[in-house]
């Protein structure tokens, strides 16, 4: 991400980072303690990306995601920052073993947004963290046990963005190696749009102490105990430090600019593919303080045919719509919302903020020009309001 803000940068330093510090580890480790180094790691590549941006004009704002996968005696841990992902087929049975770092996600999980309108909502590109654009991250790391003969995908938002669950376990059951695997995946993702860069990293374990079993275990990840706050806890972390939250948002133009993802595997088999789209990506970062009692939070989610329109609460800028949307959580209570740009300014609209009902604003420049499909259906999400001025 942050293609024009050297995002292939990060990524190779992410990569190169946490590869070279687990290389580097001596046997005998406990497994605990491995779990911790990968965290440590990933902190670490953090900590590098962030210094350089900060140093160098010409890579300020660069970040990139991460999924990186550390095979350690017979258990597979899992970190990830962002929205990259890790697959496990076993069995005849394919789960996603890593969960977005993402504000679809998040309105998913809340029940805020219904799976029908996921694929057209405007702030689906939008993640809750990266390497580099922020001094520290939260990584989400997890565990789970290997069997003999898993297959482990891991995929940049550029594959599994483009193909569902079905279709890459369909590809994966029906090619006969890895090598045909990746590639198949690369150009049925192509074929669909390709509108962003696609890795594919795919590896088969086959130790001889992996167990086998003619009824294969669920493939459930499990969190450490020492990680400091799971994923569906870090929004409220960066809430309490940045006031708002602090949203990293992905936009794709066109332009001949690398989109590069950190998506790694260490120890075992590999095979791994990339295939690059001519693309542009750019980084937006914001927080703001709200002076308002802090009683519970609420979700105000606003959308606008003014694609890139400064949002106004009580008179104070809180952020620009990125694509034609912003979300923010907020204390609850009440607000006074309007969006401006250049000599346009909407009408002032007074919004109440409650913990359990989210709330819309769609505020349109031009009433007859369409949002998206279904932005007009009242049960899109819960508190549906409209200002057509």
């Amino acid at each position: 991400m942050g293609g024009a803000a050297a995002g292939e940068v990060a990524s190779q330093m992410a990569v190169d980072t946490v590869f070279d510090q687990l290389c580097s580890l001596e046997p005998g480790l406990e497994p605990q303690v491995f779990g911790e180094i990968v965290d440590r790691a990933i902190q670490q590549s953090n900590h590098l990306i962030h210094t350089m941006a900060q140093k160098d004009p010409s890579k300020k704002g660069m970040g990139t995601t991460i999924s990186a996968a550390a095979v350690y005696g017979n258990v597979l841990f899992l970190a990830q920052v962002g929205d990259s992902r890790a697959y496990l087929l076993r069995g005849g049975t394919f789960t996603r073993v890593t969960k977005d770092q993402s504000l679809l996600e998040k309105l998913l999980e809340e029940g805020t947004i219904s799976p029908e309108h996921a694929e057209n909502f405007v702030g689906k590109n939008v993640i809750l963290q990266a390497l580099g654009p922020v001094a520290q991250v939260l990584v989400d790391l997890k565990f789970l046990e290997l069997e003999h003969d898993d297959i482990v995908l891991l995929c940049s938002d550029g594959l599994h963005g483009q193909l569902n669950d079905a279709e890459l376990q369909s590809i994966l059951e029906q090619s006969e190696t890895l090598e045909e695997a990746a590639g198949t995946l690369i150009r049925r993702a192509n074929e669909t749009g390709g509108p962003d860069n696609i890795t594919a990293v795919l590896v088969r374990l086959t130790g001889d102490d992996l167990p086998k079993s003619d009824t294969p275990k669920p493939a459930t990840p499990k969190s450490l105990r020492y990680v400091r706050a799971p994923v569906d806890v870090i929004q409220q972390k960066l809430e309490r430090e940045l006031g708002l939250s602090h949203w990293l948002s992905k936009y794709v133009f066109t332009g001949p600019l690398l989109v590069a993802y950190a998506v790694m595997i260490f120890l075992g088999l590999l095979y791994g593919i990339v295939s690059n789209r001519d693309s542009l990506a750019k980084l937006f970062t914001h927080s703001h303080t709200i002076s308002k009692p802090k009683v519970g939070r609420g979700r105000l989610v606003v959308v606008s045919d003014v694609m890139s329109a400064e949002l106004y609460i009580d008179g104070q800028i809180a952020g620009q719509l990125q694509e034609g949307g912003l979300s923010l959580s907020m204390p609850s209570g009440t607000y006074k919302v309007k969006l401006g740009t250049g000599g346009w300014t909407s009408k002032e609209q007074e919004v109440q903020l409650s913990p359990k009902h989210p709330k819309l604003i769609e505020i349109r420049r031009d009433k007859n020009k369409k949002l998206r499909k279904g932005a007009d259906e009242k049960e899109w999400l819960p508190g549906h309001d409209s200002l057509n001025k």
